[in-house]
């Protein structure tokens, strides 16, 4: 009776070391498929984060490049006429010129590099800081005399005709000012802008 009770106890224990062994091989099994996946995990995520940060720098690079191909963008042009009379007189000496010109007035964005931008990592979409549009230049195209008359006692002089139509010139200037020309010229700079960025492959374009 002992024999057997020896016995016994020999293969209960037996069968405990077996299960014990086998509950320690389970487990270093799923502590080794854990450390795997975790290891995988953070190789995918941190493969993800360098590829999509190279492709935000790579976005950001194309989009200096292609702004520094262009530094004034002029988005309004307008023509412009008027005429001007000059007049001098002393006694009985009276000189007068009348003369019609031409004018351009440019208006845009002096210098598009100031556009401030952001790229999403993805590199899907820009948010862009465009500023307010300024006239960027108003020059005579043309001017020609009408009519005028020239005393040696009251002449007129070529200077005082440029001074006049310079006068002109900036009175024509503020009034285009005041009917809109330069918020119509900025509405004109996004819509290229917005545009040009859709054509280098963002997806999402929002300017400020």
């Amino acid at each position: 009776m002992e024999e057997k009770t020896k016995k016994s106890s020999k293969s209960e224990k037996k069968q405990s070391s077996r299960k014990a062994g086998l509950g320690t091989r389970i487990i270093l099994r799923i502590v080794t498929i854990l450390l795997i996946t975790l290891i995988v995990l953070c190789g995918g995520y941190f493969g993800f984060k360098r590829f999509t940060t190279v492709k935000s720098e790579n976005k950001l690079a194309l989009v200096d490049r292609q702004l520094s191909y262009c530094q004034e963008l002029v988005t309004a042009k307008y023509r412009y006429s008027d005429i001007i009379t000059l007049k001098k007189t002393s006694g009985f000496a009276k000189s007068y010129s009348i003369i019609k010109y031409t004018g351009l007035v440019r208006a845009g964005l002096a210098d598009i590099t100031d556009v401030s931008y952001s790229v999403s990592l993805d590199g899907k979409s820009i948010t862009l800081t465009v500023p307010e549009a300024e006239v960027l230049g108003n020059e005579i195209v043309s001017q020609s005399v009408f009519d005028e008359k020239q005393s040696v006692f009251v002449p007129i002089s070529t200077q005082e005709i440029f001074d006049e139509i310079d006068r002109a010139k900036d009175l024509a200037v503020e009034d285009m000012i005041a009917e809109g020309i330069l918020e119509d010229a900025r509405a004109y700079s996004v819509r290229i802008i917005t545009q040009f960025m859709l054509a280098l492959g963002f997806e999402e374009v929002r300017i400020k």
